[in-house]
């Protein structure tokens, strides 16, 4: 009962929360920036790989579990294309948390599968 009550509940969060186009990967999310309208970058995760690309900064990457727990930091040269192995639970839904140095901050969330 537990288990199909979660399974419910993050249903649900999902359908909210991932706004994904029809004809995307599932575990692929576009973001569009509020700061500079024409950048967008792409969050996959995939084969316990965190793939990043198409920020063009340095900056910090935080991923924190969905009660805020944070499970890594880092500062990354280049975000146009980061490849992180990183064993994260399955199921789980994370928090990906980019800060550029030129103080942008862009947020992106993950199911691990």
């Amino acid at each position: 009962m537990k288990n199909s009550l979660a399974s419910f509940c993050f249903l649900i969060f999902s359908l909210v929360f991932f706004k994904a186009s029809p004809n995307s990967h599932p575990l692929i999310f576009n973001v569009h920036p509020t700061l500079k309208s024409n950048e967008t970058f792409n969050v996959i995760y995939q084969n316990n790989t965190l793939i990043i690309k198409g920020i063009h900064a340095n900056g910090n990457l935080k991923i924190y579990s969905i009660i805020g727990n944070m499970i890594m930091e880092t500062s990354i040269q280049d975000f146009s294309n980061v490849v992180i192995p990183i064993n994260l639970e399955k199921q789980n839904l994370y928090i990906i948390r980019i800060e550029t140095s030129d103080n942008r901050i862009f947020t992106q969330k993950i199911v691990a599968h």
